[in-house]
């Protein structure tokens, strides 16, 4: 299913900053009294008595089950939804909170089955499960199709089938808890089109690297503790509209070299220059 238009990570920050300045509107108008009953509600109201005013009015679940009513009820909650100790979800729960267009935080929710990841697919905002530990192949592609941004960071690793069906996901992915995943998940991931989030990756061989490098969306790797000098020219730093998001200084284990920063190349082929703060440190290396 492809994704809405305001689904993309620029549409819904500025649709959720709207809400965020319609609720403050709101708050300042009456909508929460931030003053004594004394004063009538009166008094000027300071910024973060309505930050807490704001922060006060998404919905927040504090039961490890939750009713088909109560679920319905959290929906209409336009902000969000935090359910902090949630631990079951049945697919008939989940169909009434994906109703709700704010936020879906499940703190703690452990297993999701396919029937309620079907469900939640029909959400179109943040998504967040990161507590999930295991994720099968045909609840991964039902969750794929959620048109929002994706959160799955409590899973250490993945399948090959997983991956593959994880990358039909159109919006943000972010798998930041998997651990040096086989070479063979890593370019299945990167078929995903979205801004793809593997920051617990340490390293990367040069077929996932140069996978990665050819991808038309971002990629975050802010976790590569070391990378191959050959790796590291395959990726394409062009600025704002693809490329790959990597640490300041990376390790390519060749002789004199102690790091890169790829922020400040272009991908000429020639010289990857230093950091201006390291002057001690030769200008710039040449293959």
């Amino acid at each position: 299913m492809l994704a809405s238009p305001s689904s993309t990570p620029r549409a819904l920050f500025v649709e959720r900053m709207g809400r965020a300045a319609m609720a403050v509107a709101f708050l300042a108008l009456g909508g929460c009294s931030a003053s004594s009953s004394a004063d009538h509600g009166q008094a000027p109201r300071t910024f973060s008595t309505l930050a807490d005013c704001f922060f006060r009015s998404t919905a927040d679940h504090r039961e490890e089950t939750i009713s088909v009513d109560e679920a319905h009820r959290l929906a209409a909650n336009p902000f969000g939804i935090s359910l902090r100790r949630l631990r079951t979800l049945d697919a008939t729960a989940a169909h009434e909170l994906a109703a709700c267009r704010g936020f879906l935080h499940f703190a703690v929710l452990p297993e999701l089955t396919h029937a309620a990841a079907a469900e939640l697919a029909a959400h179109t905002d943040d998504l967040r499960l990161d507590r999930l530990e295991t994720l099968s192949a045909d609840t991964a592609l039902a969750l794929a199709r959620h048109a929002g941004t994706l959160h799955l960071n409590g899973l250490r690793s993945i399948d090959v089938a997983t991956a593959e069906a994880l990358a039909t996901h159109e919006g943000l992915l972010a798998l930041n808890g998997l651990e040096d995943p086989e070479e063979e998940v890593i370019l299945a991931l990167a078929r995903h089109r979205g801004h793809l989030c593997l920051n617990g990756v340490t390293t990367l061989s040069p077929q996932a690297a140069a996978a990665l490098a050819a991808r038309r969306g971002k990629a975050s790797l802010h976790g590569l503790a070391s990378l191959p000098y050959q790796s590291l020219v395959s990726f394409r730093l062009d600025g704002d509209r693809s490329g790959v998001d990597l640490p300041d200084w990376i390790p390519t284990g060749r002789s004199g070299e102690i790091g890169l920063w790829p922020a400040s190349w272009r991908g000429e082929g020639k010289a990857l220059p230093r950091p201006l703060s390291t002057p001690s440190i030769l200008a710039s290396i040449t293959d």
